[in-house]
């Protein structure tokens, strides 16, 4: 699938300028942390870029935050390929890991009754524990329930592998508004940028439903560019795939229709705007409330826009990156173990 199909995202592309110092700290970080253990995975990772998505998801933190917004994307992209060999067949093996991690986030701030057993889980520990640092009690409350709704999704996912389920697309989609990992990027870019938005503008409808058309379109952006990434894993479950068989249509047909979807949402997204800002108008929202709300809401378009910029770049989904996936569909074997 060429990299280059164009996609209805009208919002700026954004780009931290520190982005290449924060890519060669987050390599020695992860090679130190011992999840980059050979020169051809260290060459596999770079190609990715994923400080480009980190940069685009985050163009106006500051440079540590940054590096941080980073250490976390690292983290979904090597817990996201733990799933795409044989451990990904297996729901038992997989609710083992998931189950442990979902546990992990809902622990409190006290005593663990959860102790990491995997490297993996005790890179994320850090990492969740570092990002609770200053954030309110409300939005700790969201990013537990956006992180453990994460996790779970691959227990969902290794079910239908195991059983040959395809599913259609309204279920795909619901399933992937949670797996995708979107709804925790937002969360990230308020920790990282030092904001929160009111927490009864986080519950409203409307923001809810941008939220979702936020995870809807990284979804299918993700799914357009990760096609035959897919294919080369055996994984029926894409949105071009289930287009093409629940119409009955060509691959170019099924591309138009996913074309047509992402259309629909970012202009829903636009008139979901107006109706926060009338929100904030009927809450009585003070000046310094309205503002954190619109830096949400810049979040979300920086959220779909840096997605569809990194997934024309990456070449995690180019020829060469469907090449690495046949070798080896994990980047590092070593961290699905449960146990050093």
């Amino acid at each position: 699938m060429p990299q280059d199909i164009a996609l209805d995202i009208p919002f700026p592309t954004r780009t931290h300028p520190r982005v290449d110092a924060v890519a060669d700290r987050n390599e020695r970080w992860l090679i130190s942390a011992g999840l980059l253990s050979s020169q051809q995975n260290i060459e596999r990772y770079r190609s990715w870029n994923i400080a480009l998505l980190a940069a685009g998801f985050l163009p106006d933190v500051s440079e540590r935050e940054l590096t941080f917004g980073l250490a976390v994307q690292s983290f979904f992209f090597f817990f996201d390929d733990l799933f795409d060999g044989a451990l990904g067949h297996n729901p038992a093996a997989t609710y083992e890991i998931c189950h442990e991690m979902a546990a992990l986030a809902r622990q409190g701030s006290g005593r663990p009754a959860v102790t990491p057993s995997f490297p993996l889980a005790r890179l994320w520990s850090n990492l969740w524990a570092r990002a609770q640092q200053g954030m309110s009690a409300a939005w700790r409350g969201r990013s537990v329930r956006h992180w453990e709704e994460y996790f779970l999704t691959y227990v969902s996912e290794a079910v239908n592998r195991k059983s040959g389920t395809a599913l259609g697309m309204d279920s795909y989609m619901k399933l992937r508004r949670d797996g995708i990992g979107s709804q925790v990027v937002l969360d990230v870019s308020e920790r990282c940028g030092h904001f929160e938005a009111p927490p009864e503008i986080h519950q409203s409808m409307c923001m809810l439903e941008a939220r979702d058309i936020t995870a809807e379109v990284v979804t299918l952006t993700n799914d357009l560019h990760s096609l035959e990434k897919d294919q080369a894993n055996g994984d029926p479950n894409n949105a071009v795939l289930l287009l093409g068989r629940e119409y009955s249509c060509s691959q170019d047909e099924a591309v138009a229709r996913l074309q047509q979807m992402v259309r629909r949402r970012t202009r829903r997204f636009q008139q979901l705007v107006g109706e926060i800002d009338r929100l904030c108008d009927a809450f009585g929202l003070s000046t310094e409330q309205r503002e954190n709300t619109h830096r949400f809401l810049d979040a979300n378009r920086a959220c779909m826009r840096g997605n569809y910029h990194w997934s024309n770049i990456s070449a995690r989904y180019s020829n060469v990156g469907v090449l690495h996936v046949i070798r080896s569909p994990r980047i590092e074997d070593v961290i699905a173990q449960t146990v050093d």
